[in-house]
């Protein structure tokens, strides 16, 4: 296996020092169960929230049979933040290591939605913290397990999901951790919640398969006694010794430990990321609360009123708390920590299927940029190549996470969410609206692409995934040009209505994009027919 994990320079650090250090804590993870989603799928995902200029790209990392290889364990944010370069171990591979599909940022580093052929599907992290006499019990060690490496071991590594948790705990147990991270985890048969607190402390629960989740940078596991030890929930040796240790151990009226209370202490909510946890069950679930209130413990799964779609899972994390008095676009507030912040550098919603041949069985519904302005495309595991833009890795790192390079797909995204959010109304409505109109149409046709491969995949597997391959590929470069032509039509836009003495017309004009100007004219001429 490749080295994914170079190191950034000094030039890049100093950036990293302004940008990436604070919104490390930023990201919002989200799940479906497979009896609370339409399509009787599991869907685990987060957004990927670092610095505006960090730039990621798309990955298919082949299967190998060849022994004695290693595996490089990266550095945290915190000791990039630091500048530091320590000399960290490698981690010995088994001789067979599967072939995955991922999203890292374009160093190699941080791949964080992450699928394999034995239809093992691993994301995070949801950067959390714990409180101060807790980490001085465990403290945090070099070298250990962290957002920036570990996704992309489990995958290589990992045959089921309970295996990916074990073999989440083996690191654990010999490294240490290096951070606070809330990962998922699943296959075709359950999926798995892991929240890690200190240098060694951790616990997995199974999630329930009809209820759904969505949270901000924070933990939410409480008590477990609705858990059974060994079969739906996992944990490090000394979960319940470590606090008992550092005197911050609590307990409910019946004698079982609150593992918030006892990690993350009494003042364990701050509305930046529990605000977040509200808003995912005012969309989903707006049976289940009020309003907003900072100290109330949200649970962390909930079944949704109605079942929920990949569309209602792309929209939620385009959310800017519509509909309440915290949506920053109606009160002017700039200090609103939305869903759908700008800092997005990719979102993914990881879709298990259950009755698919397993190396088939993950589609990773992923983007490029912030996922308001930009589009999900599917990546199915059975793939074994994706569009050169998309996966391209340059020769010379040196500070790429920062640069303007278009010859990378991901700065095309970019730049074209950077615009149309400069006026959400005015530049950024028609880019959405065509946006949301590709992934209707690529959401309603994809049943029958998967019948077609799956089809294929019994009598020729190479078949099935050259199929699968040339799907996703004609896919991207469809998108990398509607996007490059939307930035061109909407500059021309800004150019053409850049004039303080414009006459006002009163009429609700906006940019429309020319695909969708040519949609409408096709649909006109069906009806007429």
């Amino acid at each position: 296996m490749h080295n994914h994990f170079k190191r950034f320079s000094c030039i890049a650090l100093a950036l990293v020092l302004m940008l990436a250090c604070t919104s490390a804590f930023a990201c919002t993870g989200y799940y479906v169960g497979k009896d609370a989603s339409e399509n009787g799928t599991y869907i685990i995902g987060h957004t990927v929230n670092a610095s505006t200029t960090f730039q990621s790209k798309q990955v298919v990392v082949p299967h190998s049979d060849e022994p004695g290889r290693t595996f490089q364990i990266a550095m945290t944010i915190d000791q990039m933040f630091a500048g530091e370069n320590p000399e960290l171990p490698t981690i010995p591979l088994p001789d067979t290591t599967y072939k995955y599909t991922a999203t890292p940022f374009m160093d190699g580093n941080w791949a964080n939605a992450v699928a394999n052929e034995m239809g093992v599907t691993m994301t995070g992290a949801i950067t959390a913290s714990a409180c101060d006499p807790i980490m001085e019990a465990d403290p945090f060690t070099e070298g250990g397990a962290s957002e920036g490496w570990i996704c992309a071991y489990i995958a290589a590594v990992s045959a089921t999901a309970r295996e990916a948790v074990e073999n989440y705990g083996k690191v654990m147990a010999e490294y240490g951790g290096s951070e606070s991270n809330i990962f998922f985890v699943a296959d075709q048969n359950e999926a798995w919640y892991i929240e890690s607190y200190t240098g060694h402390q951790w616990c997995a629960v199974k999630m329930p398969d009809d209820c759904a989740a969505v949270f901000g940078n924070e933990f939410s596991l409480g008590t477990l006694e609705a858990y059974t030890e060994g079969e739906s929930l996992l944990h490090s040796d000394d979960l319940f010794t470590v606090p008992e240790t550092a005197g911050t151990a609590a307990y409910d009226e019946n004698g079982n430990m609150d593992l918030l209370l006892s990690y993350s202490g009494p003042d364990s909510f701050h509305d930046g990321a529990h605000m977040r946890t509200w808003y995912g069950h005012k969309l989903f679930a707006p049976s289940t609360v009020g309003d907003y209130n900072e100290t109330e413990r949200y649970d962390l799964f909930f079944k949704p009123d109605e079942k929920l779609s990949l569309s209602d899972v792309f929209e939620m994390t385009r959310s800017r708390y519509e509909g309440t008095e915290y949506d920053p676009d109606e009160n002017g507030r700039t200090d609103m920590r939305v869903i759908a912040i700008e800092r997005q550098v990719t979102c993914s919603a990881l879709e298990v299927y259950p009755d698919l041949p397993a190396e088939m069985a993950t589609t990773n519904w992923t983007t490029l940029a912030n996922a308001e302005h930009s589009v999900y495309l599917p990546i199915n595991t059975l793939t074994n190549s994706l569009s050169e833009m998309f996966s391209t890795t340059p020769d010379d790192l040196e500070g790429l996470n920062f640069r303007y390079d278009l010859g990378f797909a991901h700065t095309h995204f970019k730049r074209l969410c950077a615009l149309s959010e400069q006026n959400r109304s005015e530049y950024g409505r028609g880019v959405r609206e065509y946006w949301k109109s590709v992934e209707d149409e690529l959401i309603a046709n994809y049943p029958e692409v998967l019948k077609t491969a799956a089809d294929m995949y019994a009598e020729d597997p190479a078949a099935a995934a050259d199929y699968i391959t040339e799907y996703t590929i004609a896919n991207q470069d469809k998108a990398l040009a509607d996007c490059d032509t939307m930035f061109d039509e909407l500059m021309w836009y800004v150019i053409s209505n850049t004039n303080t003495m414009k006459y006002v017309t009163g009429e609700d004009e906006h940019y429309v994009p020319s695909m969708l100007e040519v949609e409408a004219d096709a649909e006109a001429d069906d009806a007429a027919a």
